[in-house]
């Protein structure tokens, strides 16, 4: 037990708060529904919970009542609180995006102070321009979550060799791979590139996103000398770390943060040796498959808290969830970036994206959404989608390949065994939010990917003219500023609620002035925030990630493949390109497995 105004509390260990202080609560504890288990410290902390569902938040008050529940008392009846998990969440998103709560809801428990982003809000408008969401539109997806389905058409209006579901960077690629056939490319949104979407302000491209590669050899290297793309190269300087106020950049330095940094990576390094030719899936058993099966919390014991807290906004920022989530083997893989050099586009992925776009011939249906997959028994399988025109329409086709995340390949594919489903829906993945903060002049001359530790809220902030710079393309009399903030959320559905209800205001508030206390003033040279959300981004590689992609990608499916990044272990480009090229193999027959 401890004092603080911080409280993190769920099947999820998602993150909440609230102001109130001076107030023991438990750092961490489980949802259970037997409520006469806790302390009463806990029951006053689920009163304060539902005191928000029922009513709405009444601070002083609340907090007086709060504290009341904890002087010994007889304990109010778990089950007298009428409200679903669902209900819950959005609920409690409601009030955790505004001004006096934002920080709330943010997964990575942070502890940050909105009192400037609350007075902004309450003395006026701000002085720069709030753009429309972009990234995720969950609309019409939660309409097939929800079992809300359309009345499908009977027959086939048209028949394709192949479906691509998906325009994100695997569908795309998938369609590189089959572009001498006939295909149908089905994309829900009015753009290509999933995730590897972006725009441009003032002579500087920048991500919604995805925003390097690591690798310029195989697949990923054909394609880009295919492409005739050259991106830049960046060295161990191309990230810093915030310790002690400072930026530590590289990895080499004579604080304690580099002596810590040396340690682990050296405990890794035999680790990588192994993985020299990225983890091989299946496991085959021994270390890896230990290493699988093992949270990275076990395997940084010794670390400082400050130091395990920056290594932990890395792996949020990289693969979707902190030390104590993901296993050791994903996150030692994911380390082993610092020590190779960063590819990156101007623009980050968009560029390869746009690159594949222009490149591949073939039908395309944008604003294309599909409501289901049907595998025949005849040798051909049918895919009923919505297109622009708000209208059904049923295709036949001999194999279709599914680029949409497991859990959206479960809701879609109709006819499956549910032990399949089952296991498509055992992939539980984060969520993010995405702010790229437009600046008339550059006023940050920072590394290229930069990573903090709370109280700030994001994980780390990347200078999108980089590579700009690398490429002594960018002049900054004429040119912008951009930088790019990740936020990422814990497996839970705490972050989407947050995304789906959240205030763009606030929420652009909150990071931009997070912002100044970084880098200092900077509010009078920013002119748009532009916000991205994405509600299922990573699928986050929790232990036994690796043992079920195993098992996954062992089942045959005459009629179907799966080419998410998933599939093929850490959630990257490179990962997408390569589900991508066995999925065309496989839909022409080159290869039995998935």
């Amino acid at each position: 037990m401890r004092s603080s105004k911080w409280v993190v509390l769920s099947e999820n260990f998602f993150s909440v708060s609230f102001n109130v202080t001076s107030i023991p609560f438990p750092t961490c504890c489980r949802h259970k529904p037997d409520i006469a288990a806790y302390s009463t410290a806990m029951q006053a902390q689920r009163w304060f919970y539902a005191a928000h569902i029922r009513r709405g938040y009444n601070g002083k008050e609340d907090a007086k009542r709060v504290q009341s529940h904890l002087e010994p008392r007889k304990l109010e009846p778990m089950a007298s609180l009428k409200f679903s998990r669902r209900q819950f969440l959005q609920a409690l998103s409601r009030h955790l995006t505004t001004a006096s709560g934002l920080s709330l809801a943010y997964g990575l428990c942070n502890r940050w102070d909105l009192a400037k982003a609350k007075e902004e809000l309450q003395t006026g408008k701000p002085s720069y321009k709030i753009a429309p969401w972009t990234g995720d539109d969950f609309t019409i997806g939660h309409r097939l979550r929800n079992h809300e389905l359309p009345d499908f058409p009977q027959n086939a209006e048209k028949e394709v060799d192949f479906v691509i579901v998906g325009g994100g960077m695997s569908g795309l690629a998938s369609a590189y791979y089959l572009q001498n056939h006939n295909f149908l490319l089905l994309e829900q949104y009015d753009s290509l590139g999933g995730q590897s979407r972006g725009s441009t302000y003032r002579g500087v491209d920048y991500s919604y996103g995805a925003a390097y590669i690591s690798t310029v050899d195989g697949l990923m290297g054909e394609l880009i000398s295919d492409l005739k793309l050259t991106p830049a190269k960046l060295q161990p300087l191309k990230n810093s770390w915030r310790w002690e106020n400072t930026w530590a950049v590289g990895l080499e330095g004579k604080n304690k943060f580099y002596s810590e940094l040396k340690g682990l990576l050296a405990e890794c390094k035999p680790i990588w040796n192994e993985l020299h030719n990225g983890i091989p899936v299946p496991l085959a058993g021994g270390n890896l498959e230990k290493l699988d099966s093992t949270p990275f919390r076990d395997y940084i014991k010794s670390g400082s808290p400050a130091f395990v807290s920056l290594i932990d906004s890395y792996l949020k920022a990289s693969l979707c969830g902190g030390v104590d989530v993901v296993s050791a083997l994903s996150a030692i893989a994911s380390l082993e970036d610092l020590v190779l050099p960063t590819y990156v586009f101007p623009g980050g992925n968009q560029a390869l994206a746009r690159a594949i776009a222009s490149k591949i011939k073939g039908e395309r249906c944008v604003q294309g959404f599909v409501w289901s997959v049907e595998i025949g028994s005849n040798g051909k399988s049918y895919v009923i989608y919505s297109g622009a025109d708000q209208k059904l329409h049923k295709v036949a086709c001999r194999h279709v390949i599914i680029t949409a995340p497991p859990l959206v390949a479960a809701r879609i594919l109709h006819n499956i065994p549910d032990a399949v489903k089952a296991d498509l829906l055992g992939f539980k993945y984060g969520s993010y939010l995405v702010a790229n903060i437009l600046m008339r002049k550059k006023k940050f001359n920072g590394a290229y990917d930069n990573f903090v530790a709370p109280p700030f809220s994001f994980a780390d902030v990347v200078v999108a003219e980089t590579p700009y710079m690398e490429q002594h393309k960018y002049n900054p009399d004429t040119m912008g500023s951009v930088l790019t903030m990740y936020q990422p959320y814990a497996p839970s559905s705490e972050g989407r609620s947050v995304l789906q209800q959240g205030d763009r205001s606030a929420l652009s508030a909150s990071l931009v002035n997070q912002m100044v206390k970084l880098i200092g003033p900077i509010e009078k040279d920013i002119e748009t925030v532009v916000l991205s959300r994405w509600g299922h981004a990573l699928a986050v590689t929790k232990p036994g990630f690796y043992a079920r992609i195993s098992k996954f990608n062992r089942t045959a499916n005459s009629g179907y493949t799966l080419a998410h990044s998933s599939t093929q272990g850490i959630p990257c480009a490179e990962s997408a390109i390569a589900a991508a090229r066995l999925a065309a193999n496989r839909a022409l027959g080159k290869t039995a497995r998935s």
